[in-house]
């Protein structure tokens, strides 16, 4: 089975194809409000190197947010485009789920933060225990002291500087049922 693997919710556009259970293509690339020049001239020259097409794969996987607001609607309409019209499988997660996927093969708890606005970050808190992922606090918006506040001596603190992505870590995926009503995950509702 051949996946796309896709997230535009931070500063790093993240991309990655599998193909059953080995990563062929990825692509982590540090941008600037850019992701939506990027994204699809991405993709573009990752198919072009690998003699694919976009109808090739049978699942595609979008980071959800949260994250920057523009970010997330990048990848998001471009997951929706090509599931909608070629029919693939549309699934997400939680862009902080992404970011800290590659830390996911060792136990621990992870506190994962990306940074929103005015003193706010989004965090989550997730403990890997003998390959079982267990979500303790979900997706939330939350202030910087707020978050300071969760940190417990022995967690393992991931941002947008230290992330690791791996696609074949990735838990907690939800198929999609209905493409028309899924929008990102925002956060914003707590202002």
């Amino acid at each position: 089975m051949k996946t796309m693997v896709i997230d535009t919710s931070t500063q790093v556009l993240l991309l990655s194809f599998i193909e059953d259970d080995k990563i062929i293509f990825q692509k982590e690339l540090v941008g600037k409000n850019n992701h939506s020049e990027n994204l699809i001239k991405n993709i573009k020259l990752a198919l072009e190197e690998l003699h694919l097409e976009v109808k090739d794969f049978q699942r595609i996987i979008v980071g959800i947010g949260p994250g920057s607001y523009t970010g997330l609607r990048v990848s998001l309409t471009v997951a929706k485009t090509f599931a909608w019209t070629l029919d693939i499988p549309l699934y997400i997660v939680s862009s902080l789920d992404i970011i800290g996927s590659g830390y996911y093969q060792n136990d621990g708890k992870y506190l994962i933060k990306t940074r929103a606005k005015k003193g706010y970050v989004y965090c989550k808190l997730v403990e890997i225990n003998n390959h079982h992922y267990q979500e303790i606090i979900s997706d939330c918006f939350i202030t910087e002291n707020d978050f300071l506040s969760l940190v417990k001596d022995g967690y393992i603190i991931i941002d947008e500087t230290n992330y690791r992505f791996n696609p074949l870590l990735l838990f907690n995926l939800q198929e999609v049922e209905d493409l028309i009503l899924l929008e990102p995950n925002y956060l914003r509702g707590e202002m």
